[in-house]
């Protein structure tokens, strides 16, 4: 790609791409990511590849690797405590020894690890607020709101980083042994997650959590205090994941100035257009749209245009698609759930045949007539222009 001309778009400064609403939701981009990343890996050995793109790619690979890897260092080493609470210390391992094996403890090594550790996670950190602070932090709320500000980021990563750890362990397990994963679009809006949900998906790792402490707790009470940072994120895992959920949390943070960005202190013109067409958008919304878009003229071209499937031909294709014309004919409409209407939707011969037979012999199909009858005008479905 280099070789014919193709550059990264170095001039932008950033991005509006915001996460998702939530961190389940956010968990199952990183699964479908994972799986991608893994994937790609294999082109980190290709002849001829540019070491920036090898860069990217083991920085790809290793963003999810890495969980794996720390939570083998945390099981050995809760093991190797386990092993030294239980078991009495040997200094003589053969017969007849002269002198006694010593225990080694090199505690430079521990400090340099530990050091290392703390500059590569804060480090980063420190640097950008100094940056802010010389640049001005007036758009990011003021001196004191954006150090505050980093400093619950900080309270925050701590709390998640374990949680995420043992999700994206899973996740390349189960790259590893050939899991499906479903690869649909991630939510945008805001969506908080249920207490049910929270502690359905989190209750595992609530559960870890308190045994891990109540065992280091009864061997070592030494060894619970540096654990300490992992096992209270595991427990309070349900909780965190469905408070920082609620938008409300957010626009609280929001007039307290915190977490605060220059396009939220002065928003540009760009921001200002995206947020007035989407009121203008939800304003006008059409209910009822997948039913509109079989019986009325120019919502069933509209979507038929609009659809991801290709004009594609073939003997098995047409199979499929008469199969699914007459699966749904021969239903109410009520009787088609999301997933189905979505695969009819998705082909534009499909919404085609559909909008030609209800037309045609609307006594064949009167429960799709008599359904479309029953909806409410939309002055919208009106507009045949």
């Amino acid at each position: 790609m280099p070789a014919g001309g193709v550059w990264i778009a170095y001039d932008l400064p950033g991005s509006y791409e915001e996460l998702p609403p939530n961190l389940l939701d956010e968990l199952k981009r990183d699964r479908r990511w994972c799986q991608g990343n893994l994937m790609n890996f294999r082109l980190f050995l290709v002849r001829g590849m540019h070491p920036v793109h090898r860069a990217v790619f083991l920085t790809g690979v290793m963003s999810y690797l890495s969980a794996p890897l720390w939570f083998m260092f945390l099981a050995l080493s809760t093991a190797l405590q386990v092993v030294h609470a239980l078991t009495e210390p040997q200094y003589f391992l053969q017969p007849r020894q002269l002198f006694p094996v010593w225990p080694q403890w090199r505690p430079e090594l521990a400090i340099a690890l530990f050091a290392s550790t703390m500059v590569l996670l804060f480090l980063p950190k420190l640097l950008s607020i100094i940056l802010v602070w010389c640049k001005g932090p007036k758009e990011y709320g003021g001196f004191i709101r954006v150090t505050l500000s980093l400093l619950l980021e900080v309270l925050f990563s701590v709390l998640l980083a374990p949680v995420r750890m043992l999700f994206h362990t899973v996740f390349v397990v189960s790259a590893f042994l050939g899991w499906e994963v479903v690869w649909n679009s991630p939510q945008r809006d805001d969506d908080s997650t249920p207490w049910g949900e929270a502690f359905m998906r989190h209750g595992s790792q609530l559960l870890l959590g308190l045994v891990w402490a109540v065992g280091m707790a009864w061997l070592d009470l030494r060894f619970l205090f540096w654990l300490a940072p992992i096992v209270v994120s595991l427990i309070l895992s349900p909780f965190v994941s469905a408070i920082s959920s609620r938008a409300t949390v957010g626009l609280r943070t929001k007039r307290w100035k915190l977490f605060l960005i220059p396009e939220e202190y002065s928003p540009p013109q760009v921001l200002k257009d995206t947020d007035a067409y989407l009121t203008m958008n939800r304003q006008r919304s059409l209910d009822d749209g997948f039913m509109h878009a079989v019986f009325n003229p120019s919502f069933n071209a509209l979507a038929t245009a609009m659809a991801t499937a290709r004009h594609r031909q073939g003997h098995i294709l047409e199979i499929a698609r008469e199969r699914h014309v007459e699966q749904a004919l021969n239903e109410t409409p009520d009787k088609l759930n999301r997933d189905r209407r979505l695969v009819l939707l998705s082909d534009p011969v499909t919404m085609s045949r559909l909008h030609y037979r209800v037309w045609a012999a609307p006594e064949k199909y009167s429960s799709w007539v008599n359904a479309y009858q029953q909806l409410a005008l939309n002055p919208l479905a009106l507009k045949t222009k």
